[in-house]
């Protein structure tokens, strides 16, 4: 066995065993054949030693006992350019015949150490087969010795080749000078690699953006909308939120003012729209022609109160539908009057009690329509002034104590149980008064101090160490927390803050529950619309108006939807006042424009479809949104 050493070229038909396949084998061999003679003829002004057929190509080695000859490294590299332009043309040839034969090449030509006995052996040819390979998908690849010396001569072939090093099976890393066509797949292979890298986290980041409940999901949302970046929880335009929201507050106050009895109230509930059985049907006609006999003020005043907030209604509707109601809800002594006093409205006709409820909602339905520019004049306006300053003192029977609380009946065994809600529902009425330029009683001062202690109040007993966070719904403390009723108490404060802030620094919203309204918001968008109903139930010993000492119970349902709508819509405008965090902004959008656009077929449907109050309570929370005509 002699060693020496030999310039090794080899090239490789591509494709062929691809085309083994669909070809017959003589006809590919005969293609062979002719291909290998094509190539063979460019090298014999310069005949290799040893040639042995690859089958689909071939093995060409010249020896080099007194080493690397740079002429016949010229003359070998000249054929080899010259085989890759040859062989695609024998094949353009043959394709004219009809059959699609192998139309590239590879070739690689390599220096080294060689082995020779009854074949060859080395390094050299093992370089040149690796080399071939990274000639693709056509195309002639060089190794450094070879390159070094055929660019001794020519020079500009170093503009031809591109340097790369790789990692070659069995030889490590080798540094190859390759010339081929460029191709895209190529150049874009490292992009691919980068983009394989970064394919993972963009997974993760996508699956984050999309809602999963992954590790770390949170934080990777609020980075995503504090940029605007997110793809996968697009926002409603304002335009849309806009002329949605006021689409629905056409057809709820449509739907309200339908739902009159004919003396002029409110029903209870919306006449049912399933099928009746004939008895059920006879208990629902009842139950109609017993409401059109008796006034409900509780839904009624609630009614008139939400139609005063819609920005369409105009003083012809409002003098036509809702202003003579006004009178009948203090006609036939319906404002209790006894011991000298004043004590607000039943809940029901024929209870011998009065509640906050019904008397509040009085309140602020007097004062929205003082309110409203134009709807009250003259000796008319006086005379609601006049009404609105008695329920006020209605009202103050349910407010034995002075800690800033309202009780949901009057003289109540322990005072002190207060009712988040009806300390809500005060907070909102008096508000309503202040906007209407109206004391409380007579003295303004009064109102202020009334307003000032109300809600610090309640920004005192939000629970923010609790999951949820918020107000429970009642004053108990093993009663839950109720979202709906959080969410509504949220909307009268940043209310408050907005309206009086200014005059009243008390109302400043303490840093624990403004940091609370964006995830509350965000949670509520992402329940359901049929999700909402949430009762708080209270049972509570008082004297009542016969002077018999009693156990009331009451039961009321809390609404996420609407006081959500209402909650984020001043968020909103409070931050485009005073500003905040942009991810916060992005996302209380997003809640707003999904409760509205997303949820709110459905919510509409379901409240015309039950009880007047939930239609009452979306129509007051859709009339937070702005006009299409706003600014």
């Amino acid at each position: 066995m002699a060693d020496l050493s030999a310039l090794a070229l080899i090239y490789d038909i591509r494709g062929f065993t691809a085309a083994s396949k669909r070809l017959k084998t003589a006809d590919l061999g005969a293609f062979a054949t002719g291909a290998h003679r094509v190539v063979l003829d460019l090298f014999a002004a310069e005949p290799p030693t040893f040639v042995k057929n690859l089958g689909d190509g071939h093995l060409l080695l010249w020896e080099c006992p007194t080493g690397l000859d740079d002429a016949l490294v010229e003359r070998v590299v000249e054929g080899a350019g010259k085989a890759r332009t040859a062989f695609a043309a024998f094949a353009q040839a043959q394709r004219r015949a009809g059959l699609e034969f192998p139309g590239q090449v590879g070739i690689g030509v390599a220096f080294g150490e060689v082995s020779r006995s009854d074949d060859y052996y080395g390094r050299a040819l093992n370089l040149a087969g690796r080399l071939q390979n990274e000639a693709r998908p056509e195309g002639l690849a060089l190794d450094s010795s070879v390159f070094e010396a055929v660019t001794r001569r020519h020079g500009e072939l170093r503009e031809r080749f591109k340097r790369a090093r790789v990692r070659l099976k069995g030889l490590g890393s080798t540094v190859v000078y390759v010339d081929r066509p460029f191709s895209w797949r190529r150049a874009l292979a490292p992009v691919a690699k980068a983009l394989a890298i970064l394919a993972v986290p963009l997974a993760y980041v996508l699956l984050c953006d999309a809602g999963l409940g992954l590790p770390g999901g949170v934080a990777v949302r609020r980075a995503l909308d504090g940029r605007g970046w997110s793809l996968l929880r697009p926002g409603v335009d304002d335009a849309t939120l806009r002329l949605t929201a006021d689409a629905q507050r056409r057809r709820l106050a449509e739907a309200l003012l339908a739902a009159r009895v004919p003396a002029g109230w409110f029903h209870t509930s919306f006449p049912t729209r399933t099928p009746l059985r004939p008895e059920q049907a006879a208990v629902e006609a009842e139950r109609q022609a017993e409401e059109e006999q008796s006034l409900d003020v509780w839904s009624t005043s609630q009614a008139i109160y939400a139609l005063l907030q819609a920005p369409h209604l105009l003083r012809a509707d409002f003098e036509r539908h809702l202003r003579p109601v006004l009178d009948i809800v203090f006609a036939d002594k319906r404002l209790v009057e006894a011991q000298g006093r004043l004590w607000g409205w039943r809940p029901r006709h024929d209870d011998l009690y009065t509640q906050a409820e019904p008397t509040l909602w009085t309140v602020a339905a007097l004062a929205a329509a003082l309110r409203r520019p134009g709807f009250l004049e003259g000796e008319e306006r006086a005379e609601i002034a006049r009404r609105l300053a008695r329920a006020q003192e209605g009202a103050m029977s349910f407010r034995p104590l002075e800690t800033g609380a309202w009780n949901i009946f009057p003289q109540q065994a322990s005072p002190a149980r207060y009712s988040p809600y009806s300390t809500a529902l005060a907070l909102l009425a008096l508000l309503e008064c202040r906007a209407a330029g109206q004391p409380w009683q007579g003295d303004a001062a009064r109102l202020d101090a009334l307003i000032v202690g109300t809600a610090t109040f309640l920004a005192r007993t939000f629970e923010s160490g609790t999951a949820p966070m918020g107000w429970r719904r009642t004053s108990e403390a093993s009663d839950k927390i109720s979202a709906g009723l959080t969410l509504q108490i949220l909307a009268t404060l940043l209310r408050a803050e907005a309206e009086a802030g200014s005059a009243l620094p008390a109302l400043a919203l303490p840093e624990n529950v403004l940091a609370a309204i964006p995830d509350l918001l965000v949670e509520r968008a992402a329940a359901r619309a049929h999700d909402d109903y949430d009762m708080g139930e209270y049972i509570v010993p008082f004297t009542a108006l016969d002077g018999k000492v009693t156990s009331g119970k009451e039961g009321i349902n809390f609404l996420s939807h609407p006081w959500a709508i209402e909650c984020a819509s001043r968020w909103l405008a409070r931050a485009s006042r005073r500003g905040a965090d942009s991810a916060d902004v992005v996302r209380v959008r997003r809640a707003l424009g999904h409760l509205v656009v997303e949820l709110g077929p459905e919510a509409l449907s379901k409240a015309v479809g039950g009880y007047i109050f939930v239609a009452s309570e979306t129509l007051i929370g859709l009339s937070s949104v702005p006009t299409p005509e706003s600014p």
